[in-house]
């Protein structure tokens, strides 16, 4: 069953649990590969500035519907059987994860695809937005 999560940095929300619930969601199917994809906050900006933390805010009742239906509209794909899309947000540190990807397919190419896909459409269809923090200021950027 197709999921979109939003979290709260304190939730109790991981890549192995996320890993365990798509497992067993297709069991039993015709799974061949299980992609995932982990988001972690990088330590310099593009131009080089250390990054001490980032802020993501968001708009949570449109994050949240956003996320279940590019979940949803995700496992209608070709070969996809199944799709947990979570994004966490609040206040993290160079290092700390905060999007996951699980896609279970029937094939390696469904899912390589299909990944790419997804981490695209969550960079530009969710309404979060991120507030970097550095040495030399703190300014909203674009979440890509």
């Amino acid at each position: 069953m197709p999921i979109g999560i939003l979290a709260k940095k304190d939730d109790p929300v991981s890549l192995e649990s996320l890993i365990k619930m798509v497992k067993d969601g297709v069991r039993g199917k015709n799974c061949g590969s299980i992609v995932t994809f982990t988001g972690v906050v990088r330590g310099r900006t593009p131009d080089g500035k250390k990054v001490e933390k980032l802020e993501y805010e968001v708009f949570e009742e449109a994050a949240r519907k956003a996320l279940n239906d590019m979940s949803k509209a995700i496992s209608f794909i070709s070969g996809v059987l199944d799709v947990a899309i979570c994004h966490r947000y609040g206040t993290f540190t160079p290092g700390e994860e905060v999007l996951y990807i699980v896609i279970a397919t029937e094939r390696s190419e469904a899912a390589l695809e299909t990944l790419r896909l997804a981490v695209n459409r969550v960079k530009h269809e969710i309404p979060i937005w991120k507030k970097e923090h550095t040495a030399e200021g703190s300014y909203w950027v674009d979440i890509s």
